[in-house]
C-alpha cells in the first residue's frame, strides 16, 4: 500500500490535502512572525532613529516573503512626535497577518480539530479590532497589541500564531504517515529520509541527556523543493529550531527567549560551516520589554549530500544541551562567576555530558548539601564555591558533579549513589587545602625575597655611590609589599572556611610582617641618602641584609618543601625541610649579633644625628624582619612535623 493510500485509508480523503495545509500554514507561521518583527523594530527605528536601521532582508528572504520593498521599512519608519508611526506598506502588512492567520486556522478547520472553531472566533474578534493602516500610519499601543507575546497581556495576533502553530504541530505529528529513526515524517522520498535519518542519528545519540525533561520531538517535510524539519526542543514556546534542506543548502533558523543560550548554540555548531545572520532581536523601547525574544540564521552549502548529513548530524546532536540551559547557567552563577559557569557547560556539552542531570539532582543544593558538612562555619545560600576554594577548583570540581550526575543517572546509579561520590570529592579537594594555601604562602614568601634581595643590590649600590638606586627600591618595594597583603587577604578568606587550616593564616601574618619590616627599611633607606651625601656605609649593616636574603630565602625554600613533606615522599625531602628551618633559625641569631654590632659602632662614633637615627632604624628593621621569619618558619615547621608527619 502507497503512502498515501495508508493516509486515505486512515483519515479519510481530508488526508490528502491537510498535509499541504499544513505545510502551507507552517510558511504563514515563518511570514508572520517576520511581519510582526518587523513592525515592532520600525516602531523602535522610530523612537531611536540614531541606531543604524536593519534591513531583515535575510528573515524575509527565508521565509519566502517576496515583497523586497518590506527591506526599507524599517529605516524609512518615522515618528510623527504624537504616538504615531509612519511605517511603509503598514495597511497591506495588517492586511497579509489577516491573510496568514487565516492561512494557519485552515488546517485545523479541514482536519475538523475540536479548537478550530475557537481558533476562528478568535481570528474574527482580532481582525474585527485590527487598526487599517490607513496612510500607513499605526499608533504604538496597536503594534504593541498585535505583537505581544505575552497571553497575561490579552489576546493578540502574536499570541493566536504561537497557539495556532502549537497545535499545527500536533496534527502534523498525528497525520504523519512514516517515522524516520523516531522523526515524523510524511511526503519524503528516498534522499529525504536519508537526510532525516541522518538528522536523527545526531538527535538520538545524545537525547538521552534529557532524562526525564520532555521535548526534542521531530517533524519532517516536503514541500515544494524543500525538506523541512522542525525540533520542538522543550517547553518554551519561543524557543524553536526550523531547519530547510533545499539540494545541498542548509538554513537553521532558531528563536530564543535568552540571547546567552543563542549564543551558546553558536558556539556549539563551530566546524558545521553555518554562517549565523546578524542576530535580531524584538525588544521595543517604545513599547516596553516585556515581550522579547531574539532570532538568528545560519546557512551553509555542503559539497554533496554526505556533507548535508554531516552537518546535520553534528547540529542534532547539540539540541539537547539547550533544554533547561540558562536555568544550569543561573544555578552555577550562585557556586562560580558567569563566565565561569558558561565555561562549564560548553565543557559538558563538548564531552556529550551536559547538565540536566545536574539540574534534575538539585542543581545548587546539591553542592551546598557536600559543603555544609565540609565547612565549619554556617553556610549562606548562594556563597560563591569560588570564594571558598578559588575559581580554578571550583570549576573543575563544578565539571567533576556535571559529569558524574549525568554518567551515573545514564548508568542507572541511584541518587544516594551519586551524591555520596559529589561530597567525596569535594572532600578530596578540602583535604588538599593544605597544598592550595601553602601555594598561597609561596607567593607571599617570593614577594618577601623581593623585598630583601631588592634592598640588599640597592645599599649595595648605594655605597659605592649609586645612591638613585635606592628611590628606585624604595618605590619597588611598595608594590612587593602590596602583592604580599593581597596574598594574606587571598589566604584569610580561604582559611575562614577551611577547618583546621588555622595554622596557615599564622605563618602568613608572621611573614606579612617580615614584608612590612623591609619595606620600611625600603624608605628609610631612601630617606638615609636624602638627608646625608652618600658615604661608605657600616659593613655590620651591609651583612644585615645579606642575612635577610638568606633568611628570606630559606624561607621560602621551606613553604616550597612543605607540601613535599606532607605528602609523605622520600626522607630526602623531609631533610631539605628541616636544613631550611634551621637556616632560618641561624640567620636570626647572626643578625641579633650584627645589629648589636651596628648600635655599638654608632654609638662610638660621632656622626649626624639624622644620619645615626636612620642607620640605627635601618638595622633595627631587618632585625625585626628576620625575627618575624623566624616566628613564621618555626610555625610551619611544628605543623609539618607534628600534624601531619608524625599524624
Amino acid at each position: 500500500m502507497s503512502a498515501k493510500t495508508r493516509i486515505v485509508d486512515l483519515l479519510g480523503e481530508r488526508a490528502l490535502v491537510v498535509p499541504a495545509l499544513i505545510a502551507t500554514a507552517l510558511t504563514a507561521n515563518e511570514q508572520a512572525k517576520y511581519l510582526l518583527a518587523l513592525l515592532q523594530m520600525a516602531a523602535a527605528q522610530a523612537e531611536n532613529p540614531q541606531i543604524p536601521a536593519p534591513t531583515l532582508k535575510a528573515e524575509r528572504e527565508a521565509c519566502g516573503m517576496e515583497d523586497a520593498g518590506l527591506d526599507r521599512a524599517i529605516a524609512l519608519t518615522e515618528n510623527d512626535g504624537g504616538g504615531q508611526y509612519h511605517i511603509p506598506g503598514a495597511a497591506r502588512i495588517v492586511k497579509r497577518l489577516g491573510e496568514l492567520l487565516t492561512t494557519m486556522v485552515a488546517p485545523l478547520e479541514k482536519a475538523e480539530q475540536p479548537n478550530a472553531i475557537e481558533y476562528a472566533q478568535r481570528l474574527a474578534r482580532l481582525i474585527d479590532t485590527l487598526p487599517s493602516g490607513e496612510g500607513d500610519m499605526l499608533d504604538a499601543p496597536s503594534i504593541a497589541a498585535m505583537t505581544s507575546g505575552q497571553p497575561r497581556a490579552g489576546d493578540g495576533l502574536h499570541v493566536l500564531v504561537m497557539d495556532l502553530h502549537r497545535d499545527i504541530n500536533r496534527l502534523q505529528a498525528a497525520i504523519a504517515n512514516e517515522d524516520v529513526a523516531g522523526a515524523k515524517a510524511y511526503g519524503l522520498d528516498d534522499a529525504d529520509r536519508a537526510i532525516v535519518a541522518a538528522f536523527m542519528a545526531g538527535l538520538n545519540r545524545t537525547a538521552a541527556l534529557k532524562f526525564d525533561h520532555p521535548g526534542l520531538d521531530t517533524v519532517a517535510a516536503r514541500h515544494g523543493d524543500t525538506l523541512l524539519i522542525q525540533n520542538d526542543i522543550g517547553t518554551t514556546e519561543a524557543h524553536v529550531l526550523v531547519v530547510k534542506v533545499t539540494g545541498h543548502t542548509v538554513a537553521v533558523t532558531y528563536t530564543d527567549v535568552h540571547l546567552s543560550r543563542l549564543r551558546f548554540l553558536q558556539a556549539l555548531c563551530d566546524g558545521t560551516d553555518l554562517a549565523w545572520q546578524e542576530v535580531r532581536t524584538r525588544e521595543a523601547a517604545a513599547l516596553g520589554d516585556d515581550d522579547l525574544f531574539y532570532m538568528t540564521l545560519g546557512t551553509a552549502t555542503a559539497a554533496d549530500v554526505p556533507g548535508v548529513c554531516a552537518l546535520l548530524q553534528r547540529l542534532a546532536s547539540r539540541i539537547v544541551f539547550l533544554i533547561d540551559w540558562n536555568k544550569a547557567r543561573k544555578r552555577l552563577g550562585l557556586l562560580v562567576p558567569n563566565d565561569t559557569a558558561v565555561d562549564i557547560l560548553t565543557w559538558a556539552a563538548a564531552y556529550d555530558f551536559g547538565h540536566r542531570a545536574f539540574l534534575a539532582l538539585g542543581g545548587e543544593r546539591l553542592v551546598y548539601d557536600a559543603l555544609e558538612q565540609a565547612v565549619k562555619t554556617p553556610l549562606r545560600y548562594g556563597e560563591p564555591l569560588h570564594e571558598m576554594i578559588g575559581k580554578d577548583v571550583a570549576r573543575d570540581y563544578l565539571r567533576f558533579v556535571l559529569q558524574t550526575t549525568s554518567t551515573g543517572l545514564l548508568q542507572g546509579q541511584s541518587a544516594a549513589l551519586i551524591r555520596d561520590r559529589v561530597r567525596a570529592e569535594l572532600f578530596t579537594h578540602f583535604r588538599t587545602a593544605d597544598q592550595r594555601l601553602l601555594g598561597i604562602c609561596a607567593d607571599h614568601a617570593a614577594a618577601v625575597v623581593r623585598l630583601a634581595s631588592g634592598l640588599k643590590a640597592a645599599l649595595r649600590a648605594a655605597a659605592g655611590d649609586k645612591a638613585v638606586m635606592l628611590e628606585r627600591n624604595a618605590i619597588h618595594a611598595k608594590l612587593w609589599e602590596s602583592q604580599a597583603d593581597e596574598a594574606v587577604k587571598t589566604l584569610r578568606a580561604t582559611v575562614r572556611r577551611l577547618t583546621g587550616t588555622e595554622v596557615f593564616r599564622q605563618v602568613i601574618e608572621q611573614a606579612d610582617d617580615a614584608a612590612d619590616h623591609l619595606e620600611e627599611a625600603a624608605f628609610q633607606a631612601r630617606l638615609l641618602f636624602d638627608a646625608v651625601p652618600p658615604e661608605t656605609l657600616p659593613e655590620p649593616l651591609l651583612d644585615l641584609t645579606d642575612l635577610a636574603v638568606e633568611s628570606a630565602q630559606a624561607y621560602r625554600q621551606a613553604v616550597d618543601l612543605a607540601p613535599h613533606v606532607q605528602r609523605g615522599n622520600a626522607q630526602e625531602s623531609v631533610e631539605r625541610f628541616l636544613e631550611a628551618t634551621d637556616r632560618i633559625v641561624t640567620a636570626e641569631h647572626q643578625t641579633d649579633e650584627r645589629h648589636r654590632a651596628v648600635t655599638a659602632l654608632l654609638m662610638a662614633t660621632p656622626d649626624d644625628y639624622r644620619r645615626t637615627h636612620l642607620l640605627n632604624g635601618l638595622s633595627q628593621s631587618l632585625e625585626r624582619a628576620t625575627d618575624a621569619l623566624q616566628r613564621a618558619g618555626l610555625i610551619l615547621r611544628d605543623h609539618v612535623l607534628a600534624d601531619v608527619t608524625f599524624a
